[in-house]
């Protein structure tokens, strides 16, 4: 997806602005060194749970009717990282709203997922607890 200004017609810049992304990936650091086996693991683990997100919201689509989800398909098929998955969160959920069971746990399985893969964005108490306490 483009960083380029675009009109917010959803208005999630706001929420986005909140996450500092930016600050989490420092700018000198190499994301594609070799680096140590540890290293190494957190970016398979990283890749792996990206594309468990990916198949939650693949999954999420599928069976959207109208032109919103065809849209919908051609974004989630087209995300190449969590962020890309993390803008079309709002638009997915908006279209998720019948409240057959179905529904409600698919819904929920999102919620879930993206509490974990973006944990600062929703306050979760670990990230909570390893925040420095104010005085």
């Amino acid at each position: 997806m483009s960083t380029e200004h675009r009109i917010d017609l959803l208005g999630l810049a706001e929420l986005d602005s909140t996450l500092g992304i930016d600050s989490a990936f420092p700018a000198d650091i190499d994301l594609d060194a070799p680096g140590l086996p540890a290293d190494r693991d957190a970016r398979v683990a990283a890749r792996r749970a990206f594309v468990e997100m990916k198949h939650l919201f693949v999954r999420a689509v599928e069976n959207l009717e109208h032109r919103k989800g065809a849209w919908l398909r051609a974004q989630v098929r087209a995300a190449e990282d969590p962020l890309d998955l993390w803008l079309l969160r709002g638009p997915l959920l908006a279209t998720l709203r019948e409240d057959d069971l179905a529904t409600r746990k698919l819904r929920a399985e999102l919620y879930k997922t993206l509490d974990q893969t973006f944990p600062q964005a929703f306050g979760s108490l670990a990230v909570r607890a390893a925040a420095p306490q104010r005085a």
